[in-house]
């Protein structure tokens, strides 16, 4: 059983995935590698060697499944590496329940990157000056911060069943 303790670092460290990648667009492996350590940690002392053996298991297959996604560029190498991590705390019995909410997160996080895009271009396009134009062109690529929608995934998914 995950205790409140083990909770409460595992929203900690998803929150601060998320932080970074809403500012950043990039996933600190730093984060990445606590998040895993924390949920074997996690599995192993609610249920040993085996249910962190399933943790692990539940991590590398999330990654198997993701890894083309981030091989076409569809997704970024943190949010795959985040996704497998929050599995790690999952295990396999709450896999599909993370894997549905996690990409029906993806949508509204996805809408609301949208309008913030747009809502920049139409703010600095109203400025009309040759720096409006160079700040415009210097935008970096639309991407989204993925990792609000896998934090939103694994922290609904905690419930649906046993570790």
């Amino acid at each position: 059983m995950t205790s409140q303790a083990h909770i409460a670092i595992l929203q900690a460290l998803l929150a601060v995935a998320c932080a970074s990648d809403v500012a950043r667009r990039r996933v600190p492996n730093a984060i990445v590698a606590a998040l895993a350590a924390g949920g074997l940690a996690a599995r192993w002392a609610g249920g040993g060697v085996t249910a962190a053996a399933w943790g692990a298991a539940a991590g590398a297959g999330v990654l198997a499944l993701l890894l083309p996604a981030w091989a076409t560029g569809k997704l970024g190498g943190g949010d795959a590496k985040l996704a497998a991590a929050a599995a790690v705390w999952l295990g396999p019995s709450r896999l599909i329940a993370f894997l549905v909410l996690s990409a029906a997160a993806g949508l509204p996080v996805a809408l609301a990157t949208w309008v913030a895009r747009r809502l920049e271009l139409r703010r600095l396009a109203r400025g009309g000056t040759a720096a409006g134009a160079e700040a415009k062109a210097s935008l970096p690529r639309e991407t989204v911060p993925f990792a609000v929608a896998i934090a939103m995934g694994a922290l609904l998914a905690m419930p649906w069943s046993a570790p």
